[in-house]
Order: structure tokens, then sequence, then C-alpha cells
């Protein structure tokens, strides 16, 4: 399958009920692509513990004739969607409302000999036993682990330089609008321990400090009893000591070790630029950085086309004698490629501005700069040019539209490893 105009496919997504909000802000579209994955896995789990039949049976399965119960995986699922819209109430109704609804129609039509299958899926997308939620799923609360499942009680741990320190745990690929899942500091109400149903998951785990570091692990029943992860230090983060000046408004929400904040500088993308002044006297060695073109919270869709694609990494050591008040004191350490934050046709998705890792050429440093080459409007080729055949609008973006005057970008970090 493919994306669309969508921000997932469906069937490959790593969305979950904690995600909820994760595109900019709470929205029906991007938000009900997480209801739209648990069913393809509810589905996908139906048809191989039934099959798909043949397209005589099919066929009679949608006409009517064949009753439910003897037909092929995907038409039980289907009949399940259509008794729990019965079973709706009025009113603002929560995804966890309809996954009651057909466990409760399975209950109803098939004696409950789904139950097992159902609960299953909805806990690898959050929706486990413990999940709970305001009206319309505000506030949720997810829960990864099934009453029908060998469960199993695992505690996070910060390990490298991030050992002892508060870092929060996230399942999937999102940090804004994300609710963690675990929490190593003591003064939160969230411990560091949590219980989740056997399966391979995708982590994300976030420290003020230590920035963003995503990582998959598989949990065992029986078997795992932690799950942890090594994280270095951000030399960027402002909680490490770094300061940052440049171009634009508020650069600070470069380094703040989180992707909901974002900085915009005006006057074109190409040039428009950052540094930061890393702690310490002495030079740090600096050889990967991360950055995110995540627009921000709140962001209209015309800002996802200013947020940056191609970029470089410029440093300056200032031990060495080099002025690093001055552009003649910097070297390129690392030139992205054009299209480092690669997007699609209609226009620029979340999941493709989400923070990433690039390499640089091992150097020592005292400051670090970020420098902008082009914006998705100035830089994608897919936005570029008359795009369609209306004499009476110009659709050349970087021509015609306002985002191509300024860059966004949310976070920027910087690592020796």
């Amino acid at each position: 399958m493919s994306t669309g105009i969508r921000n997932y496919d469906m069937s490959n997504s790593p969305l979950n009920y904690s995600n909820y909000g994760y595109d900019r802000g709470a929205a029906v579209h991007p938000d009900g692509e997480i209801w739209s994955a648990t069913n393809f896995d509810v589905r996908r789990a139906f048809v191989a513990r039934y099959g798909t039949g043949t397209r005589a049976l099919q066929e009679s399965c949608a006409a009517g004739a064949t009753p439910a119960a003897e037909c092929p995986g995907n038409r039980r699922w289907a009949q399940l969607v259509f008794d729990s819209f019965l079973l709706a109430a009025s009113g603002s109704i929560s995804m966890l409302d309809m996954r009651d609804n057909m466990i409760t129609a399975d209950a109803l039509r098939f004696d409950g000999a789904n139950a097992d299958l159902l609960w299953n899926a909805f806990a690898a997308r959050g929706m486990g036993a413990g999940a709970a939620s305001g009206p319309s799923d505000t506030d949720p609360v997810p829960s990864f682990a099934s009453p029908y499942a060998d469960n199993v009680e695992v505690t996070f741990k910060a390990l490298g330089e991030a050992s002892g320190k508060p870092v929060r745990l996230y399942v999937g690929d999102h940090d804004f609008g994300t609710v963690p899942i675990a929490d190593t500091d003591p003064a939160t109400d969230l411990p560091a321990t949590v219980t989740l149903a056997p399966g391979t998951y995708r982590f994300l785990a976030i420290g003020a400090g230590y920035g963003h570091k995503r990582f998959t692990q598989t949990v065992y029943p029986g078997v795992t009893a932690t799950v942890g992860v090594v994280m270095p230090a951000n030399l960027a983060s402002a909680a490490s000591g770094a300061t940052i000046s440049g171009d634009g408004a508020d650069p600070g929400r470069l380094t703040d070790d989180a992707e909901g904040t974002a900085w915009t500088a005006t006057g074109g993308a190409a040039g428009r630029q950052v540094t930061v002044d890393l702690p310490a006297e002495s030079a740090k060695l600096v050889s990967r950085v991360q950055l995110s073109a995540f627009p921000g919270a709140g962001a209209a869709t015309a800002t996802m086309y200013s947020t940056v694609r191609q970029f470089e990494i410029l440093t300056c050591n200032a031990t060495t004698g080099a002025d690093c008040a001055s552009d003649a004191g910097y070297r390129v350490a690392y030139a992205s490629p054009a299209n480092a934050f690669d997007t699609g046709s209609f226009r620029p998705k979340v999941p493709n501005l989400l923070i990433k890792s690039f390499p640089v050429r091992p150097v020592l440093a005292t400051h670090v700069r970020l420098r902008v080459l082009t914006n998705q409007c100035t830089g994608n080729p897919l936005y570029a040019g008359e795009r369609e055949n209306d004499p009476r609008s110009a659709s050349d973006c970087a021509s015609a539209a306002p985002a191509a005057a300024n860059v966004v970008a949310a976070e920027f970090e910087v690592f020796s490893s």
C-alpha cells in the first residue's frame, strides 16, 4: 500500500494511541490514522486465523447468504466493525469506546471467540487493558498490556552519560504530542517501570541534555526485565550549558531537547544560520549531529513548505586561535545531500520532517554552526515549476509562495559519538 496524502501506509504504520496529536496537534485525519492502522492489524489477525476463503465464499458472505460465523477472516472483521457502530453511544466517543464496542460485538456475534485476538491487537497499538482517556481521546493514557498475553514488567534505564539522569521513554517515532510510558525522573508521577505485552517495540528516549535516541527492542516473556539505551550528552543542549545565537526568532528553541518548539528565520532560506557555543572552555570532539525539521506545535500546513531541506554544518575551534566570531574562522564539516529531508508529492508530511542523525567528519570544535541552504519550497523539485494549468494562479513554490521567504527547524543536537 502507499500513503497517498496521508502520513502513513496503514499496513506499515508506527502510530499508536500514545501518539494522539502527533501531527502539530489533535486533528481528525492524522489521529484517525491511529485507528485505521489498528483496524488493519485486527483485520490481518482475523485473516491469519480464518483465512481468505474462495471468491465464491467471499461473494456469498458479502450477499449475506452465508452466516458471518462461517465466513473468512476479512468478512468477520467487517461484520464486527458494523456491529460496533450499532453499539456506539452518541456524543463524544473515543477509540477506547470503539475498542470496547468491537470486543462486545465479538461476544454477541461470535460468543467471544476472538477476544484474545482483539485484545492483543489493541494492546500492540497502546489501547490495552490499562488505557484511558478523556472525551474524544484527549489526554490519552496508553497501555500496551493485554489480558490475553504473558505480560512483562520491565524497567526503563538510561545508560552511558545519561545514567541516573531524568529521561523519558516513548513508544513509536514521535516526540511532540506523545505521552511517555516511563520516566526515570523520581520527581514525576510516571514510574520507570511499565507493563508490556511481548513483542518488538520501536522506542524513543528523550532527556534534557541528552537529546533524542531511537531504538528497537524485543520484549520476551520471562526473559526481558530491562529496557535500556545508551545516551551520550547532547553538546548543543541548553541543559548542558551550551548557548546559541544567530538569525531569526528564538534560536533557543533549537537547543531545548524538544521537537514541539520551532525556530523561524526570515529573509529567505539560503544562508540563514545559528551558532552554538559548546559548553566548557576546551574543544569537544564533534562527530554527529541531529536535526529536526518538524514545523512546531500548531503550525499551519503552509509552514511545512518552509522547513529545512538542505543544510551544512561548520565548526570553529577557538582553542587553536581561530576567530569564532567571524565567518572566516569556520570550516565545513558536513554538507547534507540536497534531499536531507525528503518529502513526497502533494505536501511535506510530518514523518518526513522528524529528527534525523547525520555523521560529521570528526573534528575538535568549540563552536558548531548550522547553515541552511534550502527549504522545501526553494529546494524540492516536486514543488518547482507550474503544477497545474490554471492561468489565474502561480504554483511555482520558490517564486510564488510566501513559504520561500522563511526557514523553520525544531531541534539541533551535537554529539561526540
